[in-house]
């Protein structure tokens, strides 16, 4: 089990028990979840809680008597979680719950928000939702929320590239989760899709940004799939093409006459487009069937001409 899912286990438990639960208790109760080893299991525990409480969660201990005499118990009460009354309308708290019954993140995290407003299972508010959407959860999302929280950089590998990025804002686009910030190497905005980063995201406390005060996440979110860094790096973001005469104005229409680099006196010229994202670059490319070419760079070239060798020969790449 991720120690994500874990641990939003351990906080719904805690917040439901009605007395303090020791360490045998809890695992019990999340039986299956921590090692089998004693020593294993309460280090993990101990992290848990350190997690939860680094988070600003309020959980109690106190040392037991009876015949649990010495024993530390531990609990969350709802009083200290609960965000209390914001003063939503009768309306407000209907659509709220629609809206959270409509997104699931994972096992728990939609009922724990509504404990937070008090609006958990039961409240004379409750509705269910009549669509659903499901969005991954990915254990790095708490570490890229604290990064843009606090303005601090975070550096991570990408591809075979180590990026420093000033986080501005998180998106989710079907079902998936981006990172949209300044790239500290070239000095411009770009959009990370969280599952494809490689390994941890560091982040980086003494280094500070400021976002801009235009800065909007949706309108940032690009519209081409191109721009989008994918798996491969082929050493460059934007590649010179080589378009026929004939689909000059279809190119010109998609990119503006900034992208013409060069006219040829065929009437053919050469266009700079975006790369980033190498299989929607090479899906693009291919419908202009032969009236398109790769011209640079090297790699992404050499890529081309193997994919299209491979399919000569019927072998899938």
């Amino acid at each position: 089990m991720h120690q994500l899912e874990r641990v939003t286990n351990l906080l719904a438990l805690l917040l439901s028990t009605r007395r303090p639960l020791t360490f045998e208790d809890i695992r019990q109760e999340l039986a299956g979840q921590y090692p089998e080893n004693l020593a294993a299991a309460r280090a993990a525990f101990e992290r848990d809680k350190a997690i939860l409480r680094d988070e600003g969660i309020p959980i109690e201990s106190e040392v037991l008597g009876g015949d649990r005499a010495g024993s530390t118990g531990y609990r969350i009460h709802k009083s200290a979680y609960e965000l209390g009354d914001i003063g939503l309308t009768a309306e407000e708290t209907a659509a709220l719950r629609v809206a959270v019954g409509a997104l699931r993140m994972g096992q728990t995290w939609a009922e724990e928000a509504l404990w937070k407003l008090d609006l958990g299972p039961g409240s004379r508010t409750e509705t269910t939702a009549v669509v659903s959407t499901s969005l991954s959860v990915d254990a790095r999302l708490p570490k890229v929320h604290e990064a843009i929280a606090r303005r601090n950089h975070v550096v991570f590998t990408y591809g075979v590239r180590r990026r420093t990025l000033a986080p501005y804002g998180l998106l989710a686009r079907h079902g998936k989760w981006y990172v949209i910030g300044e790239d500290a190497e070239i000095g411009e905005l770009r959009t990370f899709r969280l599952d494809r980063i490689d390994g941890d995201i560091d982040l980086l406390a003494d280094s500070n940004f400021e976002r801009p005060e235009d800065f909007d996440v949706r309108s940032s979110f690009p519209a081409d799939p191109k721009v989008l860094p994918g798996a491969m790096d082929v050493g460059a973001e934007v590649a010179r093409v080589r378009v026929d005469s004939s689909d000059i104005g279809v190119v010109i229409t998609q990119y503006g006459e900034g992208a013409l680099v060069s006219r040829a006196s065929d009437g053919s010229g050469v266009f700079e487009i975006p790369c980033a994202n190498v299989d929607a670059f090479v899906h693009w490319l291919l419908g202009f069937v032969d009236r398109a070419e790769v011209l640079e760079p090297a790699p992404l070239r050499a890529h081309v001409v193997n994919w299209l060798e491979s399919m000569s020969r019927g072998v899938a790449v």
